[in-house]
């Protein structure tokens, strides 16, 4: 029996359906990924200042990536397999084996270090490098072993050593004596010292704040968003910031510590109230929105 005839203006008319939610998916990865680039700014921002490089940025975003993908696309309520964890991930199945089976933060430690953070460590326990007593030893700039620069050339052979010497001197990691000779100061690289405290409070505040908003775009139509608002202009004086912090300070505080109170009014007694599964980790938010704006460039 011959199959069903097709005329010209069925199949132009689903060619373009089908052209049309390619576009659409097109777009919608286009503004994902622009989306994600000005989500990363703030991030990459302090991980440069913390010492983190791109590798080891890398390799804990692929840790995410196999954590989310194995946890939570999972069928029956079983976590996901190797191979469509693979899948969903773009990673080879020998990588997603290793993650699952590794803890993230040794592996890291292990596997990825900065340049500097290198250099301090061959330079803390490398013998070549160290004095009578194994301690880093005190080191000229220049010359075969020991130096800084024989050092550098070891385990940062691509980068020359006089920049290494400038960047590792102004975070502090090294002094230079008198002598013309160089003493180590720190183990670890650290650009920028940061206060541990703050930086597990900026890492919890983005994870909360993230976490809305990821829930919010990916929930089901019938389920209820989450609160999230943002009360924003983009073009107000500089010279009213002052005021507006003040202003905020003191109606963001009265605001936060309403929700204490109302939080405190509500929460159970106990480790977990009785009832691990009848509580929830519960509040809100606030925070300053404060971003200069660009001067345009001259008209060509």
């Amino acid at each position: 029996m011959p199959g069903r005839r097709m005329d010209g203006y069925e199949s132009l008319q689903q060619i373009h359906m089908c052209e049309k939610n390619t576009h659409m998916v097109d777009d919608l990865r286009s503004v994902l990924r622009s989306s994600v680039r000005l989500m990363l700014r703030p991030i990459v921002r302090v991980l440069l200042r913390g010492g983190i490089p791109f590798r080891e940025f890398s390799e804990l975003a692929k840790f995410t990536y196999v954590e989310i993908a194995t946890t939570e696309y999972g069928r029956r309520n079983r976590p996901t397999n190797v191979s469509r964890t693979a899948i969903l991930t773009g990673l080879n199945r020998r990588d997603v084996a290793r993650i699952r089976s590794a803890e993230p933060l040794a592996t890291l430690e292990a596997l990825y270090m900065s340049h500097g953070s290198r250099i301090l460590s061959g330079w803390h326990l490398d013998a070549d490098f160290l004095d009578a007593d194994g301690q880093p030893a005190r080191l000229p700039l220049e010359g075969g072993l020991p130096s800084f620069q024989a050092l550098a050339r070891r385990y940062a052979p691509d980068l020359p050593h006089i920049a290494l010497f400038k960047e590792l001197s102004a975070a502090g990691a090294v002094e230079l004596c008198d002598d013309g000779h160089l003493q180590a100061l720190m183990r670890s690289y650290i650009p920028k010292s940061f206060d541990p405290n703050q930086i597990r409070l900026w890492g919890s505040i983005l994870h909360d704040m993230a976490s809305t908003l990821a829930y919010n775009v990916t929930r089901a139509p019938t389920a209820a968003a989450r609160f999230e608002r943002r009360a924003i202009h983009a073009r107000v004086r500089r010279s009213a910031v002052p005021e507006f912090r003040d202003f905020l300070e003191r109606e963001g505080q009265q605001f936060l510590e309403r929700v204490d109170g109302w939080l405190a009014e509500h929460a159970v007694d106990g480790p977990d109230g009785g009832d691990p599964g009848a509580i929830a980790r519960l509040g809100a938010g606030a925070y300053l929105i404060e971003e200069p704006i660009a001067k345009a460039g001259p008209s060509s």
